[in-house]
């Protein structure tokens, strides 16, 4: 009977990886945004292992992601750099700062600013995805200021750069949304890898959950940047502002206050 149980727990592990996979490359999110409230409702894990194993795999969904952008020409890679690396700072940061400070009244006012960036997406005309942005200092500098702010937040509320990197690269640095999904992609797997490193030395990430959610991703990772291809710029910005509505209520709702249930006897181990 436990068997089956356990058995069960890691078919649902495959379902969120796959689900995940999806979103990540159709949006050029990381995932944990679909898999971290999956993990603590239907696996059991409670909310810091559930981020932390979800980062783990967002390892390798982001890196299938981002392959198969590459090989349709969905990458910025100059931008890619530039926002990715001050972002394994920012990164360093949230999570020095978040072992530090009570950040429940920072999280809701992020979860208000992600509604807000939202409706900024919605009304804003998305850029024809053959647009090409040339770069030059004032972008360049842009883009990586908004990088250190994104891994910081990141490191934070655990809710993924990718979720700041697309709207930051859109909306303020002037990339088309599809050409900064890619962009966003790439440069969530240095932020991913360095964020998991630290969550395993504090025991919080389960790495077999972790593999088995990035191997069931492969496959929807890569239909997702089939189906990001073939959608027009404009209703991916759209689609992109609802899944930031989501993450911001998704947020508030991991604040309220909650009575403590007991552990899950069939959760997944390392």
């Amino acid at each position: 009977m436990a068997t089956d149980a356990n058995t069960h727990a890691w078919i649902r592990l495959a379902a969120i990886g796959a689900v995940a996979g999806l979103f990540a490359s159709l949006f050029g999110v990381g995932g944990g945004i679909v898999m971290v409230p999956l993990l603590v409702l239907l696996v059991g894990f409670e909310t810091k292992i559930a981020t932390a194993t979800s980062l783990a795999a967002i390892i390798l969904t982001a890196t299938v992601g981002a392959i198969t952008h590459a090989t349709l020409g969905n990458v910025a890679w100059e931008y890619a750099i530039l926002i990715g690396v001050p972002a394994v700072a920012g990164l360093l940061l949230g999570l020095w700062t978040k072992e530090r400070i009570s950040a429940r009244s920072l999280t809701l006012a992020f979860a208000g600013l992600l509604m807000a960036v939202a409706v900024w997406l919605m009304i804003k005309q998305a850029l024809p995805d053959e647009t090409l942005v040339s770069i030059d200092f004032g972008r360049a500098a842009g883009a990586a200021g908004l990088g250190v702010a994104a891994g910081a937040l990141a490191g934070l509320f655990g809710v993924g750069g990718g979720i700041l990197f697309v709207p930051a690269l859109t909306l303020v640095v002037g990339l088309p949304h599809l050409q900064a999904e890619g962009a966003s992609l790439l440069a969530i797997i240095p932020v991913s890898i360095l964020g998991s490193w630290r969550q395993h030395r504090s025991g919080t990430v389960r790495w077999r959950a972790a593999a088995t959610m990035g191997v069931a991703s492969v496959l929807t990772a890569v239909a997702g940047a089939f189906l990001a291809e073939a959608t027009p710029a404009q209703t991916l910005q759209v689609l992109f502002a609802v899944l930031m509505i989501a993450t911001a209520a998704q947020i508030i709702i991991r604040e309220r206050p909650r009575t403590p249930t007991p552990r899950s006897a069939s959760t997944p181990q390392n």
